[in-house]
């Protein structure tokens, strides 16, 4: 899995409202890495993590 689709998984869970914990232990990462990837996309706003979300599938459609 290269870093970017952990990183976008990792937001994914966390805008799904997963605690840092659970996010951590399912992408075999520290709760402090997911936490800093989280907080870079606006955690713990679930509204900025949604639209960070949102965001990136737009792109994805547009690109493909």
């Amino acid at each position: 899995m290269s870093e970017n689709t952990a990183h976008q998984m990792i937001i994914t869970m966390l805008a799904e409202g997963n605690p840092v914990w659970f996010v951590a232990a399912m992408v075999k990462m520290s709760s402090h890495d997911v936490y800093l990837v989280g907080r870079d996309a606006g955690y713990p706003d679930k509204v900025k993590l949604r639209r960070a979300v949102w965001a990136r599938q737009q792109s994805d459609r547009i690109a493909a």
